[in-house]
């Protein structure tokens, strides 16, 4: 090779080198000036905070702030419907040393005879820090931030037999068929609240379809009603969920029943429960799938352990955010570095307090699994959103 063109080719190369290390330098210092932020885990504080309603009467003042209590605990196991204060034997002073703020405000919502009520609840963020620490104290597995999301499809019975769960628009004639579809909205309204407030109760994440004509023509009401849970997963891709839940409700004599139908990954069940309301239908339903995720997912504290995941495709510093807060607030992680970095590539060193963390960075979040290095137990991921 001619002196003048090997010359040419090793500065070249040089500069290759250099330009690797200075892009590699470049997201190195947004590293740092991230880690200089205190990280908050804005996604974790949902599962922090309760909700009860308030009763007249002095006796009943006291009672809102132990009931949330309760909700969070039964939040973090999946054990609905259980008295875990109780069983913890918390009483209304440790509620309060739990509580980290408080405040009280006015909800529409529906009494038992399906009545448009106002309804004063009480709403207590909890630490975080302290509730974990009590549960670990007492040998409870924990079911964390890593929650999947659900398109959820409802049906209902019609004048011409299963129909789609859908908010209608106002009536304005007070005519019989008027006064007719009057009633049969007011259940869909109190269906859809009944929806909001238990996925909020048990930490569930649920997407409600449009029901335009993509979702139409994918998914019938005869599909919902025989639990297909296979004709919604082009609905789920589309609205970026995990899961699917499909709900048959029906209405018999003096009761309510509901037909469930849920599917993750390759996981799929079914199952019935009745009630009184759509509401309590519904209450029981979210809150057996939230104790059946809860049994999948949660997990006991441990001695921590190191781990290491090497991650490619973060070529920006909002990719390193994204990634970093979402390893953060992963259960059981009680510390997330930077151990390296080169081109897009990143390695972190991750102290974790429980096993079974591949599994919950796999069930949600930005990163797609590629393989894991037996020889030194390294997880290796690709950026993928």
């Amino acid at each position: 090779m001619p002196e003048g063109r090997a010359r040419a080719h090793g500065i070249e190369w040089a500069c290759a080198i250099v330009h690797g290390v200075i892009k590699a330098a470049r997201i190195l210092c947004f590293f740092m000036l991230a880690s200089l932020c205190q990280a908050v885990a804005l996604a974790e504080a949902p599962l922090y905070v309760g909700e009860a309603v308030v009763e007249p009467g002095a006796e009943a003042a006291r009672a809102p702030l132990v009931e949330a209590l309760n909700q969070v605990l039964v939040r973090l196991t999946g054990r609905a419907g259980q008295n875990l204060v109780a069983e913890l034997g918390l009483d209304h002073g440790r509620a309060e040393a739990l509580a980290l703020s408080r405040q009280f405000r006015s909800v529409p919502g529906f009494d038992d005879q399906g009545r448009r009520v106002e309804q004063r609840r009480l709403r207590v963020d909890f630490d975080p820090r302290s509730v974990n620490a009590l549960l670990a104290r007492q040998g409870y597995p924990r079911w964390g931030s890593e929650r999947p999301g659900f398109l959820l499809w409802i049906t209902m019975d019609g004048p011409r037999g299963a129909e789609y769960l859908q908010q209608h628009q106002a009536i304005e004639q007070a005519t019989e068929e008027a006064i007719e579809q009057a009633i049969e909205q007011a259940v869909e309204q109190a269906v859809e609240q009944a929806v909001e407030q238990a996925s909020f109760r048990y930490g569930i994440s649920v997407t409600r379809p449009m029901l335009d004509a993509s979702d139409r023509i994918e998914v019938s009401p005869a599909d919902i009603r025989g639990g297909f849970t296979n004709s919604s997963l082009a609905a789920m891709n589309r609205y970026g969920t995990d899961g699917v839940i499909l709900l048959d409700l029906r209405q018999n004599q003096g009761f309510w029943t509901g037909r469930w139908a849920w599917r993750i990954g390759d996981a799929e069940a079914t199952f019935q429960r009745s009630g009184a309301r759509p509401a309590e239908v519904i209450d029981l339903g979210l809150g057996r799938i939230a104790g059946a995720l809860a049994a999948r997912f949660a997990v006991l504290s441990d001695q921590p352990a190191v781990q290491r995941l090497i991650v490619s495709g973060i070529d920006r510093a909002s990719h390193y955010t994204e990634v970093l807060s979402f390893l953060k607030q992963l259960t059981g992680i009680d510390s997330v570095r930077v151990d390296g970095a080169m081109g897009d590539t990143l390695r972190f060193e991750i102290s974790a307090s429980a096993d079974g963390l591949r599994r919950r960075i796999e069930l949600t979040g930005p990163l797609r699994f590629e393989r894991y290095d037996l020889a030194d137990g390294t997880l290796y991921y690709q950026f993928a959103w």
